[in-house]
């Protein structure tokens, strides 16, 4: 891809050298359009555009605008693109660029209706390969004539047998100053309240991977939703603008509202400590400071314990759209293809970034990865080279939130220092943190039936409900109501959910194994989340029931 000064200079140096073909991929055939205004008129140059529906026009330099009455083309008639090709190429003096736009669907074996002709007259013609044959004649045309075609469009596959003959270059979306503009502009237009510098800058990088279209729509719809303001609590609205770009990954990828708040998730005071450190590491003001935009973190533990539910609440916290990677969704079934979708969902990440992706369950998506490539030919093994490879070299504000209950089955450089900022590990609660979790679960779930929490002996419950998850606290809570609703419909009480703890077996008892060596495995290689020692035995467990039954 090319950015908007890397564009600049590549068709300064193809219109410059003659060279006879170029090809331009992207969706914004307006900004397009505009630079390559700026640069003919700079360097001197004819600006020739053809178009199906405005037929042939001359970009006039100084009126700065296209026209179609210019006496150079006014006296033609017989405008099809073969002839005009022809016209520029044999007939016009000095440097012409010629800008045929759209014309790929000529090159895709479809019947070329009339519309595609700039002369509606003119009948229409199947492309062969003979025509193929003509433009590969014409992209050998002696750079001495002085003439540049480009073609523009949305994608640059209908030129795969000229691939060879021309030169190609993809236009990068909008940066960020770009963007500013943008945002300038419907402030002005749509006579909205302007914010600071501040606000101005986490609302233009929200809108970061939109076309200059796409987010002059969003700026403005999002300002009047938000009663003609474009602050930060319009940016919700600017991220819901971008679900549409996720539609580009097939499914690979996912949006989620982040609608789980940081509060909302008990205990990991540690790990919420270092989030609250680096909770505008992502903005452009960071950036300025010097401090590298932060690549992610793997949170690692027993199933149940909140590392999904965190990964949602980061999104939140830091004012993000999460995306969630699933990574079995990669693995196709053709030579290449699993390769190709991990780089393309990796690109449509970078395009919707500045977010957070969640890839859940990592060690399940790379299963075999760490292996000798015997059982798939190391297509896992090279898909997820190309995943850690991005991780460590990327740039774009895309924060990683990786989570797994058997890190074991990773290999060593998934985890790393350089691909991760950090790995933390999710133990089960403690009593204190089980009071907390039972107490946000029952004002939650418990609202309906009138149950008051102060009411409850928390402390009792929590003392009685050893080994249990996060997971397993809320669904207790959940089986709880059951008894009080059989029971007239009542509040809850504090034997209702004794009563169904005492009927429940939490798996740190029958995968008491596994846990154990996920905890031995996590000793000295990770931060605990709650900022407590990492349980590694029965010993290190003070005043509680021995977790591993021996």
């Amino acid at each position: 891809m090319a950015s908007v000064n890397e564009f600049k200079d590549e068709m300064r140096a193809a219109l410059n050298a003659h060279v006879p073909i170029v090809i331009v991929e992207s969706y914004e055939w307006e900004r397009v359009e505009g630079l390559l205004c700026g640069i003919t008129r700079k360097e001197n140059i004819t600006y020739l555009k053809a178009t199906a529906e405005r037929g042939l026009r001359l970009f006039d330099t100084e009126k700065k605008r296209f026209t179609s009455d210019h006496p150079m083309i006014a006296d033609q008639h017989d405008w099809s693109i073969d002839n005009i090709v022809r016209w520029v190429r044999d007939e016009l003096e000095g440097d012409v660029l010629l800008h045929i736009e759209d014309f790929h669907h000529n090159f895709q074996g479809e019947e070329l209706a009339p519309g595609n002709h700039l002369d509606a007259g003119m009948a229409p013609h199947t492309m062969s390969w003979a025509y193929v044959g003509y433009w590969r004649e014409l992209a050998r045309m002696k750079p001495a004539r002085g003439k540049t075609v480009l073609i523009s469009g949305a994608t640059q596959k209908a030129f795969g047998d000229l691939e060879k003959e021309v030169v190609s270059i993809k236009l990068d979306l909008p940066e960020v100053k770009e963007l500013d503009l943008i945002y300038k502009r419907v402030v002005r237009q749509q006579g909205f309240e302007d914010c600071d510098e501040d606000e101005r800058n986490r609302v233009v990088e929200a809108a970061r991977g939109l076309t200059v279209m796409e987010a002059q729509t969003a700026f403005a719809l999002a300002g009047l939703n938000n009663d003609s303001k474009l602050d930060r609590n319009a940016i919700p609205m600017i991220i819901r603008q971008k679900r549409s770009l996720l539609k580009n990954s097939g499914g690979l990828l996912d949006y989620f509202e982040p609608n789980v708040k940081i509060d909302d998730v008990g205990g990991l005071k540690n790990l919420k400590m270092w989030l609250e450190d680096r909770k505008e590491a992502l903005t452009p003001a960071a950036r300025e400071f010097g401090i590298e935009a932060p690549k992610g973190l793997m949170l690692l533990g027993v199933p149940g314990c909140g590392k999904s539910l965190t990964a949602k609440a980061i999104a939140s916290m830091w004012g993000y759209p999460l995306v969630r990677f699933d990574l079995s969704k990669v693995f196709g079934s053709y030579v290449g293809q699993t390769e190709s979708q991990m780089r393309k969902a990796l690109d449509v990440a970078e395009a919707v970034a500045p977010c957070i992706l969640w890839i859940d369950e990592i060690e399940k998506g790379m299963a075999g990865a760490g292996g000798d490539g015997s059982t798939d030919s190391g297509v896992t093994a090279r898909t997820f080279g190309i995943l850690l490879t991005w991780m460590q070299e990327k740039k774009s504000p895309v924060f990683v939130v990786a989570t797994s209950n058997r890190v074991q089955n990773l290999p060593a450089e998934a985890i790393r220092k350089g691909r991760f900022d950090e790995i933390f590990f999710v133990d089960l609660p403690s009593a204190d943190i089980r009071e907390e979790i039972l107490s946000k679960k029952i004002e939650s779930i418990g609202a309906d039936s009138g149950t008051d929490v102060s009411t409850l002996d928390l402390t009792r419950i929590a003392e009685e409900t050893v080994l249990f998850s996060g997971a397993e606290l809320e669904q207790l809570v959940r089986d709880s109501l059951f008894l009080a609703y059989k029971d007239g419909s009542r509040p809850l009480n504090t034997d209702d959910l004794l009563t169904v703890s005492k009927r429940t077996y939490p798996l740190a008892i029958t995968m008491r194994e596994d846990i154990s060596a996920l905890r031995k495995f996590a000793h000295n290689r990770a931060q605990p989340a709650d900022g407590e020692d990492i349980v590694t035995s029965a010993e290190d467990i003070p005043n509680e029931e021995n977790p591993f039954g021996e």
